[in-house]
């Protein structure tokens, strides 16, 4: 049932952008507010640790938007979303690079990797490159939103910066294959 919640999840912010540019020309932009805060009851629901404080913010900042929301009533608002959601993902990679474990440093050890001292200097460079990308994205998405049309910034946010995303996430993929057989790390 977890996975299947989760799924849902991903799918619906993953098409947040069309799904937006469809709908907000047969619902008010308010009715999104009540989406948002429904998908945040179950991304908390189904999550592993739900102790764990970055799913505690995570969560509240998502009812604090959906709140805005709910009151503005505005397209404008339904636009913010994306830029919500790359800030506080950037800040979680940032956050990550005062611990003792960076994000990707985590995320590697979680699937069974063990890593040597120069890998987890290479996931804190990831780690600090994913940060940088997303903050990137939130300021485009920020633009966008502010003074392109709705079809240029549901393209941008629906299309291209998962292409973006992809490409860098190649990248990285085929680099970690040379830095390992280089490096053995």
């Amino acid at each position: 049932m977890k996975i299947l919640l989760t799924v849902a999840i991903v799918a619906v912010s993953i098409l947040y952008p069309l799904i937006v540019y469809f709908g907000v020309q047969h619902l008010s932009p308010a009715v999104f507010s009540l989406v948002f805060l429904a998908m945040a009851a179950l991304k908390f629901y189904s999550a592993r640790d739900r102790s764990d404080t970055a799913q505690v913010l995570l969560l509240l900042v998502v009812v604090i938007y959906s709140i805005a929301l709910l009151v503005a009533n505005s397209e404008y608002w339904l636009r913010l979303y994306p830029v919500v959601v790359s800030t506080c993902v950037a800040a979680l990679f940032a956050f990550s690079l005062w611990q003792p474990e960076s994000l990707i440093e985590r995320f590697a050890r979680m699937s069974g990797e063990t890593l040597t001292p120069r890998a987890k200097g290479y996931t804190k460079k990831l780690t600090l490159i994913w940060a940088l990308l997303l903050v990137a994205n939130a300021l485009v998405a920020f633009y966008l939103a502010q003074f392109a049309s709705f079809s240029a910034w549901a393209l941008y946010c629906g299309l291209i910066s998962y292409g973006i995303f992809g490409c860098v996430f190649v990248v990285e993929l085929i680099y970690r294959r040379y830095y390992i057989a280089k490096y053995g790390a």
